[in-house]
């Protein structure tokens, strides 16, 4: 691994790396052979402050593709449960993924990662890697919605390599490079609450509050939770009404790929549908079609009540009902169909 590689005007900072050891572990991403940038994004670039010529650099390449690091950066994988199919899971987190960073721009404040770029504590049987069909999936839907106004994570790159996995055949490995406003989910309330660590949970939560919504910040620091709390369910609702608005089927609505910012997360089995099929279902391991589209809507409400249950030790049971009561009422609110 390549060491203090710069490259000009980008700067990450490590906030959520230095929150507590339960959040995350610290891993060396592992980087693929003969790296070759596949599909680069110029207007995501710029949202970072990097130009054209950076993206097209020998540094970039190799940054991005896990074969050097940073001087600035101590790639972390983050800790995280979740409810999967309805049955809660404690032993999840970034299998595939490592947080590079956090970087603030013009453009406001951005986290940094790979996707497949090898083993982490997390990982447990898997592979860690992504073949080339998952990160051009990922890169190709998550720009349709950007294009269509629908928060979600951004593709910096995709990045491919020699080397081959098996995803029903041999595919070619390949690297996503990815930004998000925040890629805390859901479900990392819920290890927090599992664990049974409400200095996690609390420091987790000002994070969050500090970086996202800063307009919550009040002399009663009780009530930054519950005012954090409320603008969660907005903008989860908010967000799937605009699912909904375009025809998109997430797949995996589990609450480990809830955004805690209300943006579209973790793309693998997504879809965009023609047609207003209630019924239609995206992923094949969804046999009961718990996240069709037309269930969407009512998973969004699930999910908040999940977390609502995980926020428990820091806001009221009164904060937290007044808080699920503006779901609905803001998802009608968004929706056009």
């Amino acid at each position: 691994m390549k060491k203090n590689k710069l490259i000009d005007g980008l700067v990450l900072t490590q906030h959520f790396h230095q929150l507590h050891a339960e959040l995350s572990s610290p891993v060396i991403p592992q980087g693929i052979a003969h790296a070759q940038l596949l599909q680069k994004n110029n207007q995501v670039a710029q949202l970072l402050g990097l130009n054209a010529e950076v993206v097209d650099s020998q540094a970039f390449l190799d940054v991005f593709s896990g074969n050097a690091l940073l001087a600035n950066s101590s790639p972390v994988a983050c800790a995280y449960a979740g409810h999967q199919l309805g049955n809660f899971n404690p032993f999840l987190g970034d299998g595939r993924s490592v947080l590079l960073g956090e970087l603030s721009s013009p453009a406001g404040n951005w986290d940094v990662g790979l996707k497949g770029s090898g083993k982490t504590a997390y990982t447990f049987s898997a592979d860690g890697r992504a073949s080339i069909d998952e990160c051009l999936h990922e890169d190709i839907v998550s720009e349709r919605l950007a294009q269509l106004d629908v928060p979600t994570t951004r593709s910096l790159c995709v990045i491919k390599g020699s080397e081959k996995v098996y995803r029903s055949g041999f595919k070619a490995v390949a690297i996503l490079a990815r930004i998000a406003p925040s890629f805390v989910r859901f479900g990392s309330f819920e290890y927090c609450y599992f664990k049974k660590d409400t200095n996690a949970l609390k420091a987790l939560a000002d994070y969050v509050i500090k970086r996202h919504f800063a307009g919550c910040l009040g002399a009663n620091d009780d009530n930054n939770y519950a005012q954090f709390f409320y603008q969660v369910v907005e903008k989860t609702a908010a967000l799937i009404a605009s699912w909904q608005n375009v025809g998109f089927v997430h797949g995996m609505m589990n609450t480990d790929n809830q955004s805690i910012v209300g943006i579209t997360l973790d793309l693998g089995e997504s879809v965009f549908i023609d047609n207003q099929d209630y019924d239609f279902v995206a992923s094949p391991s969804d046999e009961h079609g718990r996240y069709a589209y037309g269930q969407q809507p009512v998973i969004g409400l699930w999910n908040c009540n999940v977390l609502a249950r995980a926020l428990s030790p820091l806001i009221s049971s009164n904060d937290l009902k007044r808080g699920l009561s503006i779901y609905e009422r803001t998802y009608l609110d968004h929706l056009m169909i």
